[in-house]
């Protein structure tokens, strides 16, 4: 039973890289989005968007393939509430 679970485990993390690497080269938000809601790590669907969006805030001078998705967030008053996350982000050392 134990390796049964592992190998699910890891066949689910290894579908949630493929997605990320699929999202990094074609900037699909949509696929991103997929990625981070199938983490086992992260409780909820709601919880994985919330995360990814302020991780593509902060992280927007790297981004530049999510630039359309960034400036949708930013349009919607999406914002880093840490306020050091939030300063690095401004300084861009994040």
């Amino acid at each position: 039973f134990f390796w049964f679970f592992t190998n699910c485990r890891l066949q689910v993390m290894k579908s949630m890289e493929l997605l990320i690497i699929e999202a990094a080269v074609s900037g699909n938000y949509g696929i991103a989005l997929q990625a981070f809601t199938i983490n086992p790590l992260l409780p909820s669907g709601h919880t994985a968007k919330r995360i990814m969006d302020k991780l593509f805030l902060a992280h927007k001078s790297y981004s530049l393939q999510f630039a359309k998705a960034i400036e949708t967030l930013e349009h919607e008053g999406i914002t880093i509430k840490d306020e050091l996350a939030r300063n690095l982000a401004k300084e861009q050392l994040v």
